[in-house]
C-alpha cells in the first residue's frame, strides 16, 4: 500500500509492504511518479542498466542513501529507473541493478528530505516506509 500526501513543501509519501525488497521497489515507484507521472506504466523494453552498491548504519538511512542515488542517477542519465533487481539487501547493504529508459529532462527537482524519515516493521510484521520529498 502507497499513501502520498500533499504538504506546503512537497509530498509525503508511506509505503507499506510484506518484505524490505518491495518496500525499496515501491519507493521507486512513488519517486518515478513525482519526476514524469505514469512514465513506468507502459514500459515494454528498458534502454539502460545502472548498479551500485552502498551501506549505511540502518535501514532508514539506507532507504534514503538508495533513493538519493537513483534520483542522482536519473537527473545525469535523464532516464527513469522502473524496475530494480536486488541481488543483496539486508537492513544495512543493498546490491541493486536498476532497469531505466531514457526520458530526457525529469519534470521535478525533487530532494529528499531526512526530516521525520523512518523504515522500520509494524506491530503486523509489515515493513513501513515514511519520506518526504521536497519540490
Amino acid at each position: 500500500m502507497t499513501e502520498l500526501m500533499q504538504h506546503k513543501v512537497g509530498n509525503e509519501i508511506k509505503v507499506l509492504a510484506p518484505t524490505l525488497g518491495k518496500l525499496f521497489r515501491d519507493n521507486l515507484g512513488v519517486l518515478n511518479d513525482i519526476l514524469k507521472e505514469r512514465a513506468c506504466d507502459k514500459v515494454t523494453h528498458f534502454d539502460c542498466l545502472m548498479r551500485f552498491e552502498l551501506t549505511a548504519t540502518d535501514t532508514t538511512d539506507l532507504l534514503l542513501q538508495f533513493l538519493s542515488e537513483v534520483l542522482s542517477l536519473g537527473y545525469r542519465q535523464k532516464a527513469l529507473f522502473c524496475n530494480a533487481y536486488f541481488p543483496e539487501l539486508t537492513e544495512k547493504k543493498v546490491d541493486v541493478r536498476l532497469f531505466g529508459i531514457w526520458t530526457g529532462p525529469l519534470d521535478e527537482n525533487i530532494k529528499i528530505s531526512c526530516d521525520d524519515a523512518y523504515v522500520k516493521k509494524n506491530g503486523d510484521d509489515i515493513w513501513e516506509s515514511r519520506i518526504l520529498f521536497d519540490l
